[in-house]
């Protein structure tokens, strides 16, 4: 009979310890998401030639896309992270 009231006493202590974890986590996990929101602020200052004009812009999945035109009939889509600011990368594309 004490060997039984022992294991109940032991897994009562172990689902009290095991919902804390959980609620830990689960709160901690959320106040992590909503810190999140805070990022500061950047700024591109981006230099592009005076035949150029800017068509367009679109962000999805963390990237940003600008459509640039130039006169001659070349387009350049610059990609930035959104997160950090950087240009990762530009397509061009030539007339043929």
């Amino acid at each position: 009979m004490r060997i039984l009231t022992l294991l109940v006493i032991i897994m009562g202590i172990m689902i009290v310890v095991g919902l804390f974890v959980v609620v830990f986590t689960i709160a901690s996990r959320v106040i992590d998401k909503s810190s999140k929101g805070t990022i500061t602020p950047w700024i591109i200052k981006e230099n592009i030639a005076k035949n150029m004009e800017m068509d367009g812009f679109a962000a999805d999945g963390g990237k940003l896309f600008i459509k640039l035109n130039s006169k001659n009939g070349v387009s350049y889509i610059l990609v930035f992270d959104s997160e950090t600011g950087k240009q990762i990368g530009k397509l061009e594309f030539e007339p043929q």
